[in-house]
């Protein structure tokens, strides 16, 4: 893992109309890295994964992407810089599997999708089953793999998930780590993931805390474990979850 970080967020402030939502927040991720941003709904995470994108305007602060100022930057550049953004929903319900993967595939050759084609039908077999379907008519767990492969599509150099285990059932959840972890041990990605669920901490080498628009925590996941009870009362978990999350 590289030293240097692959995006750096300093001072940000901002929000919706006259609402401010974030406050003075702080954030490194290395390059290489899994930084995963943990805090209870309304925490701002959310927020911030849209501020990186460039899809909420900053008040206040910088954004900066292998060492270079993105904070002007719309998003479709920030694309083209080969950051993906995941976002809740992901998918569009209306389009089949393998047209939803199209979709993210504009520009390319044909030789090049039919190469992303074949590496998303091996990395996600599920959905090779399933490429004809509408993605309306998968399983919950099935559209977030979905979401996934489609920000992973492209081979970006970083992947920003937000929320990728909302609504699944345990089981399910413990699928999406494995893929994700999967993913890290084959794909050159830097991965910065908000989640409220501590089971993304197996996927972590760095966590940070959300809570009311501010950052609490931030450091190793060894570090968060050690101090979970502090921050356990950040998200609402019972510490015994924290630590159990491994």
């Amino acid at each position: 893992m590289s030293e240097g970080p692959c995006l750096e967020v300093r001072g940000v402030c901002a929000g919706y109309g006259a609402i401010q939502v974030l406050w003075d927040v702080d954030l490194v991720v290395p390059e290489g890295s899994a930084v995963v941003l943990l805090g209870p709904n309304g925490a701002g995470k959310s927020t911030l994964l849209r501020c990186i994108m460039g899809l909420v305007p900053l008040w206040r602060g910088q954004v900066s992407y292998q060492g270079q100022r993105i904070t002007g930057w719309a998003p479709d550049k920030r694309v083209a810089a080969s950051i993906s953004y995941v976002s809740e929903v992901g998918v569009f319900a209306g389009l089949s599997v393998e047209d939803n993967l199209r979709a993210c595939g504009t520009g390319l050759s044909s030789r090049e999708m039919k190469a992303a084609l074949a590496r998303t039908w091996e990395a996600f077999p599920v959905l090779a089953q399933r490429r004809r379907s509408a993605a309306g008519s998968l399983s919950g767990g099935q559209r977030k793999l979905l979401g996934l492969a489609k920000g992973l599509f492209r081979r970006p150099r970083l992947l920003i998930l937000d929320e990728p285990s909302a609504g699944l059932a345990p089981v399910v959840v413990n699928e999406m780590v494995a893929t994700l972890a999967a993913v890290r041990g084959t794909e050159e990605v830097t991965l910065l993931l908000a989640e409220q669920n501590a089971r993304a901490l197996d996927l972590a080498d760095r966590v940070a805390v959300l809570h009311g628009g501010r950052k609490g925590f931030d450091g190793s996941v060894e570090e968060f474990r050690a101090e979970a009870d502090i921050t356990a009362e950040f998200f609402g978990l019972p510490s015994a979850e924290v630590e159990g999350a491994s």
